[in-house]
């Protein structure tokens, strides 16, 4: 029996090391419940995650489509330890108590829905975002035109918010997407107040490409750059790690990036500070 216990205890530290670490730039939104936490932050609960799912075994937030991916076992993590973990910024290589518990109480995973028209699976989590026109919905969740997107970018066939450097990728036919359906009630001021952002994103098919390499920046985010205010998001242009959601601007161009992403796709690292004053696309 002790040796089954030790092999059952070893077989599940193997899975929660494989999951991936914690951002640790989301450590001051664990265990509040008022939804803040970005994909790859701690979570005590689903009530943490923007997207709402908190995914077992560790609680990390994924997005509900990726519960099930690299390690994770599905949402609905719930932690008994109810205060967050001081060491947000380790790689997760133990089993903590609630992720034990978890692991076997859980058996809720939320599922992506199958847009009719083609295109990507939308993300449920984003339901409450759609035909609001006001600009809260994230990649991946349902849009009625480019004013329901944090990027501006609703995308055909369907109405799904994207990046606007992968508007046509995955079945995705570009941004500019605007419903005629009168089934939400935010519907109509979204097409009007949306015109002019779906211009912009119809024009651009592409991000921008950065200068000193590393990957192209998301120009949605054009006007978060060299504003010092920690709002923009990962693959929006940066000046300092002051203008970061992540707190890490990454060279060598300067890009938002999570800190766990640093060195990846031809960046060079936290820690870029430019001279320049002004956004350079």
């Amino acid at each position: 029996m002790k040796a089954f216990t030790v092999a059952a205890l070893l077989n599940l530290s193997l899975l929660v090391a494989a999951v991936p670490p914690f951002d640790p730039a989301g450590a001051k939104n664990v265990g509040n419940n008022a939804a803040t936490q970005f994909i790859g932050g701690q979570c005590l609960s689903n009530a943490d995650c923007q997207s709402g799912c908190c995914a077992n075994p560790t609680g990390i937030c994924s997005g509900p489509g990726a519960s099930t991916q690299n390690g994770k076992t599905g949402c609905g993590f719930v932690s008994a330890g109810g205060t967050a973990s001081s060491s947000a910024a380790a790689a997760v290589s133990v089993i903590p108590v609630g992720a034990a518990k978890a692991a076997t109480a859980s058996g809720t995973s939320a599922a992506a829905t199958s847009p009719a028209n083609g295109g990507p699976a939308f993300d449920p989590a984003g339901a409450k975002n759609v035909g609001n026109a006001a600009g809260q919905q994230f990649i991946g969740g349902q849009c009625l035109s480019g004013a329901d997107c944090q990027s501006t970018c609703c995308a055909g066939p369907s109405g799904i918010c994207s990046g606007l450097g992968a508007q046509t990728q995955a079945g995705k036919t570009g941004c500019g997407f605007v419903s005629g359906s009168a089934s939400n009630a935010g519907a109509a001021a979204a097409v009007g107040s949306s015109s002019s952002a779906a211009a912009v994103a119809q024009s651009t098919t592409a991000a921008s490409t950065a200068s000193k390499g590393g990957p192209a920046f998301d120009v949605s985010g054009a006007k978060n750059v060299g504003n010092g205010k920690g709002v923009q998001f990962i693959g929006g242009q940066c000046l300092s790690g002051a203008d970061c959601q992540s707190t890490c601007c990454a060279g060598p161009s300067g890009i938002c990036s999570g800190l766990g992403a640093q060195t990846q796709a031809g960046k060079t690292g936290c820690g870029f500070v430019s001279t320049k004053k002004l956004l350079r696309v």
